[in-house]
């Protein structure tokens, strides 16, 4: 089975890389400098044998020694004067392998010629090569694969030399190679800790930073998401109340309410599959289109609308196994009369001025689901008195859970609408009993509104077009 890469690695690969790039290039610096900072101590060494050798030999191994010394700092400071000039790390990681080659060909041709002329100064090739080795994996943040790329060809060469040309006898010189290379796994386990240890740094720095500028993000997003929610409304004849309480910052539960130019109060409740961010982007789309109708269509029935909605979700969603449930309510103050259609969405409940509970039930299937010739959802209309109460609720309303995994259920919503006296504020109230009865962490958005039939209204005055928005 293919194992799936760590999310976080994928999500900062850049930011990751980008640190690696401008760390690497940093201690290329300061590494260079430690080299020139203990060539200049070797060369003062070297200048001081010069002038006491205490055998034939160490004159000439001075010599030696200081030549490839001045030739080492040479090397050192150029790669260190165009360090600047290497704009990638893969660039950076190919001068540090080129700095390294070049002076372990400086000090190989200057130990083997010591060695041919018997001028004894030089540590042994192998140990050389465990300095730069180990040195350079103290500095830089590179791979264990990547600190071997320059070492290898220098560790071929001295196995070479020591196999053909070595003093010891053939068994000797044959273990010497196999376990020489042992020397570097120092260095190895410093690069595979330092980097194990930074990733692990970097990621939680990342996720932290990353998840603060989520949450600023999600704020201003839930700031614009609930900008599209309509005011409260109360114009003497018609009054409008709503609480909504989503699960996350962004859900999926929408409202949409519009005033006809004489007062008729058009209001359309929607609940989308999901919860989050995707719902969110849903409900903004769907926005959209409902001020597109309302603007199209200023007489269009409840049943009309929901067959644009279904339109619409069906062609653009749908295919994305997105779709929505949705009621709308026509309350119309003259002929004191509630018209309804309902696709899929749980019943509202016409609470009677005297305490009587009726249902407005669905009308149709949910939106979506069907072809725009397939799909249907009849009006449906109740007389009204002053005083009626139309309360209208998404499914977290009664699917609210308690410690022992009960849903609050239908009935119990049914039951809170019989209390008495009516409350100032239906949605507050009701939410009130679904927070009581609700354990731990709600599982999806609530949205309850309440449209009251206040009075009814007998002259034609024109009313506001439209809800202003909070």
């Amino acid at each position: 089975m293919t194992k799936s890469p760590d999310t976080s690695q994928v999500l900062f690969r850049r930011e990751y890389e980008h640190e690696l790039e401008t760390w690497l290039r940093v201690r290329f610096g300061y590494l260079c400098t430690t080299f020139v900072a203990l060539g200049l101590i070797q060369l003062i060494a070297s200048i001081v044998g010069m002038f006491g050798p205490t055998a034939p030999g160490d004159l000439g191994g001075a010599i030696v020694g200081a030549v490839s010394t001045m030739l080492s700092l040479c090397i050192v400071a150029y790669f260190f004067l165009e360090r600047d000039r290497f704009e990638t790390r893969e660039a950076v990681l190919r001068g540090l392998a080129r700095m390294i080659l070049a002076l372990g060909a400086v000090y190989i041709s200057a130990w083997i010629g010591a060695d041919w002329f018997e001028l004894k100064i030089f540590p042994s090739i192998l140990l050389a090569i465990f300095f730069w080795h180990f040195t350079a994996c103290l500095f830089l943040p590179w791979t264990p694969g990547e600190s071997l790329r320059p070492i290898l060809p220098l560790l071929a060469i001295w196995a070479g030399y020591t196999l053909f040309f070595g003093s010891e006898d053939e068994t000797s010189r044959v273990l010497v190679v196999i376990f020489g290379p042992g020397i570097l796994i120092p260095g190895l386990l410093i690069c595979a800790w330092r980097l194990r240890r930074h990733s692990r740094r970097f990621r939680s720095t990342m996720l932290g930073r990353h998840f603060r500028t989520l949450r600023q993000e999600f704020t201003r997003a839930r700031g614009i998401h609930e900008a599209m929610f309509p005011a409260e409304y109360d114009d003497g004849y018609v009054k409008f109340q709503y609480t909504y309480v989503p699960m996350r910052e962004l859900g999926g539960d929408f409202l949409h309410m519009h005033i006809g130019a004489e007062g008729v109060v058009h209001l359309t409740l929607i609940d989308v599959t999901g919860h989050g961010l995707a719902a969110a982007l849903t409900v903004n789309r769907l926005y959209g289109e409902l001020e597109r109708i309302r603007g199209e269509a200023l007489r269009a029935t409840p049943a009309e609308v929901l067959q644009l909605l279904n339109r619409y979700i069906n062609l653009t969603m749908a295919r994305h196994n997105i779709y929505a449930t949705a009621i709308i309510l026509q309350l119309d103050p003259y002929a004191g009369e509630i018209r309804w259609a309902s696709a899929g969405h749980p019943p509202a409940f016409l609470r009677g001025v005297n305490g009587v509970v009726r249902q407005l039930p669905a009308t149709g299937v949910v939106l979506g689901a069907l072809t725009d010739e397939e799909f249907e959802a009849p009006d449906k209309s109740m007389e009204l008195v002053p005083g009626d109460v139309i309360v209208a609720y998404t499914d977290g309303a009664f699917e609210a859970r308690d410690r022992m995994g009960r849903q609050l259920g239908l009935d119990s919503l049914r039951d809170i609408l019989h209390g008495q006296p009516s409350p100032k504020n239906w949605p507050q109230f009701i939410c009130s009993h679904v927070d009581k009865h609700k354990a731990g962490r709600a599982e999806d958005d609530v949205l309850v509104t309440a449209l009251t039939f206040v009075s009814t209204r007998l002259e034609t005055k024109s009313a506001t077009a439209a809800v202003a928005r909070s």
